[in-house]
């Protein structure tokens, strides 16, 4: 079984502390995270799947498979993309990330880091990277990234109504971007891709 070395793994890959996992999973102490991956301790299996469901990977990867050998391939991170007011979109490279097997499938891809918290309820906070499929449309409840002004990025659930594009804030405090055709055309929406997933970032 490969899981306390695939759990030590995903958790330096993603910059977590022990303490920190241990926070998130509701345990008051770093050392059964530190049981786990010295191979002590096996985790129960809804916490297995709780822990699967938060580093994005198969449950049979995850206690089978040698993930450190199956993330290959690197994206590109592309700058940084508000979760909030629009903010000028910066076009340069921050670096990169390693991407799992069924990720590298998606042709085309990108990802971005994350600031503002308007999209908070979504679960996309500031230092998160979104996993951006690079395409100029959005079907209607998909979040995406959005240009305005050839200039300004936001990252919003996009909705279609009366003939408007409407950007929704995952956030109450925030009200949404309602654009009717007029708007789009004077605007210059354009629309930068589809966000697939993010990848959560601790400070």
């Amino acid at each position: 079984m490969e899981f306390a070395r695939n759990l030590r793994y995903l958790r330096h890959l993603n910059h977590i502390s022990q303490n920190e996992l241990a926070d998130h999973l509701g345990y008051k102490s770093f050392t059964t995270v530190q049981k786990w991956e010295d191979g002590s301790a096996v985790p129960p299996y809804k916490t297995i799947l709780r822990l699967a469901e938060y580093f994005q990977v198969e449950v049979e990867d995850f206690m089978h498979s040698d993930l450190s050998t199956a993330m290959k391939s690197e994206i590109p991170i592309l700058g940084i993309v508000r979760g909030g007011e629009p903010l000028e979109a910066q076009q340069q490279y921050i670096g990169f990330e390693h991407v799992y097997p069924d990720d590298a499938r998606h042709s085309d891809c990108f990802y971005l880091q994350v600031v503002g918290d308007s999209m908070k309820d979504a679960r996309i906070l500031p230092g998160d990277l979104l996993y951006v499929h690079r395409q100029d449309y959005l079907d209607n409840g998909d979040i995406g990234v959005v240009l305005l002004d050839n200039q300004d990025a936001t990252v919003k659930q996009v909705f279609y109504r009366d003939g408007c594009m409407i950007l929704q804030p995952a956030n109450e405090a925030y009200s949404p971007i309602v654009l009717n055709k007029e708007d789009m055309q004077s605007r210059n929406v354009r629309i930068i891709g589809k966000v697939l997933h993010n990848r959560i970032k601790f400070a």
